[in-house]
């Protein structure tokens, strides 16, 4: 079942709450609190089961804001931001404003398989730049996967272990990538087989792995969290 993970005792991420969400529990009852473009960006994905998620995904991370704030769900604007464009878009970093002022907090989702994992911290804690990041092993069993998703530093890891351990790396490595790329705003713009998963950041980000088991994630799944220190 769903859950919620304390991570408060770890340098660099305390004040940032991560949770799990079934997206079948969701429920369509709050799509009536979503705004026009997150619908509008719902309507242009062609598959249906797609669709709902998408709307299921809004439906948590609005009301998981909302918790955090103290205000109900209707009382949030959604105002994505792209670091590159510097203007509200519909493909930023997720974000709200209340009564047109920031909400204050920094956030992030990510969907797979029918479960979403959300991330807030405060703006002033997190540097506005959080990442997470949920992938399942199922999704990098495809031929060509190591070559486009991983570096020479990180094949040659995964050389090194057994056959029966190696999906696991491969979706611990996509986890981790992706939560980079989120919280530094590049996305999949920057070539996943240059960042390394593994190597500490230069920069004094965070990178970790979540306890998918404390999060109450079906087995197969691995989540990351990046958060970047304040600028």
């Amino acid at each position: 079942m769903p859950g919620a993970l304390d991570v408060t005792g770890i340098p660099g991420v305390s004040g940032v709450a991560v949770r799990s969400v079934r997206l079948a529990d969701a429920g369509p009852d709050g799509e009536a609190f979503l705004d026009p473009a997150e619908r509008g960006r719902a309507a242009q994905l062609r598959d249906a089961s797609a669709r709902r998620d998408f709307l299921a995904g809004r439906v948590a991370l609005r009301g998981f804001a909302a918790g955090i704030l103290g205000v109900g769900p209707g009382n949030l604007t959604a105002a994505s931001v792209c670091p590159d464009c510097g203007t509200d878009q519909d493909h930023g970093r997720p974000g709200y404003v209340i009564g047109g002022a920031p909400a204050g907090l920094a956030l992030s989702l990510s969907r797979c398989r029918g479960w979403a994992v959300v991330a807030a911290g405060p703006a002033a804690v997190a540097g506005a730049a959080i990442g997470i990041d949920l992938e399942h092993r199922l999704g990098v069993r495809f031929d060509g996967f190591d070559d486009v998703a991983l570096t020479s530093a990180e094949r040659r890891l995964l050389g090194g272990l057994a056959p029966e351990r190696r999906d696991h790396f491969r979706t611990r490595a996509w986890a981790r990538k992706e939560a980079l790329l989120k919280a530094s705003g590049t996305g999949l713009r920057v070539n996943p087989a240059s960042v390394e998963a593994f190597a500490r950041p230069a920069d004094g980000t965070v990178l970790l792995d979540l306890d998918t088991t404390a999060l109450g994630l079906p087995e197969g799944f691995a989540a990351a969290l990046a958060v970047l220190p304040v600028r």
